[in-house]
């Protein structure tokens, strides 16, 4: 094996993981906590400056797609709402069969030995990534109809500084950042808890998410052939990692956006599609939140809802992802006001839901980093096909 293969990021990350599975018993506590207190560190710096990076990614992107922006902007909203309804109807379809006949159950969970971090370094957030999106997509619509060379040439500098950022600083501490994380779920037990008590709910997250998104590739982006479909997601891996053992889809943005650039055609692309549909395409949440409130409801010996009713659920969580935060248990947060609306779920069940969704969490938060690969290719391709279509009607006329 080469010096490069071994020091990549799957490698790294295989290897802490079995190293710390083996003797993270011998680890003293004060270690532990150390360890996770830095991850928590790393992880609010990258948060603090992701809002930075969307809006140089974002801006410059679109300033590079020219002409193109108001129709890209026109694409992007609607792929993302009929994305993310389509993934709650398929987690809906399958499962509801299985849960209604009994197959799983949900007990009470309890949480121990939990570990706290040893030390909190606060680090302030000047501007959300909402904000920083927002202003990203006016500026650089803006750009595209009245040329301001200062504004260009500042574009370009931030640009460099972000990708320098991106690529030599982000990337090199990632193995440290995870190292927290990975330290953190050996401690809790957390992974085995999962294995052990709710394996089958678990599996049923993972197939359907991961086989969702590998048909969508397959089928429909990479032209039925596998060996296209294993390249693009291969190119995903390190990001995916990142989001499993970070629970954060935000911290795994500039990963992300590297493997997408390999995946498609236009790398302009990469980087406004990543930040711009980060927090608000997040297909693996739409597969483990209805999963897990389906099931609480049989487990509290509700009926499931029917189709009525969960259309209903559907459309709002689709309007309520748009306020969904990459962090771990946000989207389960977000959520809990419509399972209590629309399901009429107690608090002891919100309490269920809240604490299953952040075990879940690691296999939730890299599916929706998988989903953020998969439609940017979603993305391409229907892009593609409008200006086709476009030219096609041009040329008639």
């Amino acid at each position: 094996m080469s010096l490069k293969n071994l020091l990549n990021l799957p490698f790294c990350v295989l290897l802490m993981l079995i190293i710390v599975l083996l003797f993270g018993d011998n680890i003293p506590l004060a270690a532990k906590s150390n360890l996770y207190s830095l991850s928590l560190f790393l992880k609010d710096v990258i948060i603090c400056v992701l809002p930075v990076l969307i809006f140089s990614l974002v801006w410059t992107g679109i300033l590079n797609l020219k002409g193109e922006s108001v129709k890209i902007v026109l694409i992007l909203i609607p792929l993302v709402c009929v994305s993310n309804f389509l993934g709650m109807w398929v987690s809906y379809i399958f499962t509801a069969p299985i849960l209604d006949s009994g197959v799983i159950t949900i007990s009470e969970l309890v949480q121990n030995n939990a570990l706290s971090p040893a030390w909190k370094l606060p680090i302030p957030r000047f501007v959300s990534n909402d904000v920083a999106l927002v202003f990203g997509f006016i500026l650089g619509l803006s750009g595209n109809f009245i040329r301001i060379p200062i504004l260009d040439i500042i574009s370009r500098k931030l640009l460099r500084v972000t990708n320098f950022i991106l690529k030599r600083v982000i990337y090199s501490v990632l193995p440290l950042f995870i190292l927290g994380f990975i330290i953190k779920m050996q401690h809790e037990d957390s992974l085995l808890m999962i294995i052990k008590d709710y394996s089958k709910l678990l599996v049923i997250v993972a197939i359907l998410a991961y086989g969702y998104m590998f048909s969508v590739m397959h089928f429909l982006l990479c032209g039925r052939k596998i060996r296209t479909t294993i390249e693009k997601f291969k190119n995903l891996i390190p990001s995916i990692l990142i989001g499993f053992f970070s629970m954060s889809s935000a911290a795994a943005i500039p990963s992300t956006i590297g493997g997408t650039k390999k995946n498609l055609k236009n790398n302009d692309l990469a980087g406004f599609i990543i930040p711009a549909a980060a927090n608000m395409h997040l297909l693996g949440d739409c597969f483990a939140l209805p999963i897990i409130g389906l099931s609480i409801m049989i487990s509290f010996g509700f009926g499931l809802p029917d189709i009525s009713q969960y259309f209903i659920f559907t459309i709002y969580g689709v309007i309520a992802k748009f306020a969904a935060a990459g962090i771990p248990g946000g989207s389960a947060l977000i959520f809990a006001p419509l399972f209590e609306n629309v399901f009429e779920f107690s608090a002891p069940m919100l309490t269920a839901v809240t604490a299953i969704y952040i075990l879940f969490d690691p296999v939730a938060t890299s599916a929706n980093v998988f989903g953020h690969g998969m439609f940017a290719l979603l993305f391409e391709k229907v892009h593609g096909w409008v200006c086709w279509e476009k030219k096609r009607q041009n040329s008639k006329t």
